[in-house]
């Protein structure tokens, strides 16, 4: 068995399909693809690859550590009480436990995700 995941976005698994809670929703009707990649056996770590359509949305991270690459699009991210943050292709950034803010999809936004729970 190889320990080796290459991710190729031309041949994704079969996404689970989402958006977000309504209690989070701000603006818009974005919705979710989610295609999961790899994972430890204890799912404590988890990778896979996102994608969001246009809208706007609370994010909260909980005790969720996530490393985020964006593959495609154009967000911009929010923490709350800074400024906001233009996210586009090849930008990355870690999510910390605790993060509270707006995601706001201008164009939609693909991204590799890593994260520990």
């Amino acid at each position: 068995m190889s320990r080796l995941t290459f991710v190729d976005q031309n041949n994704l698994p079969t996404p689970r399909k989402g958006q977000p809670a309504p209690d989070r929703l701000i603006e818009g009707n974005p919705q979710f693809l989610s295609w999961d990649i790899a994972q430890t056996a204890d799912g404590v770590v988890r990778s896979g690859v996102w994608e969001a359509t246009p809208g706007a949305y609370r994010s909260i991270k909980g005790e969720t550590f996530e490393v985020c690459v964006i593959l495609s699009g154009v967000s911009e991210l929010t923490e709350d009480g800074c400024e906001p943050r233009r996210i586009v292709a090849g930008d990355s950034f870690v999510m910390h436990p605790g993060f509270v803010g707006t995601w706001k999809v201008i164009e939609t936004t693909r991204k590799l995700w890593v994260s520990r729970d």
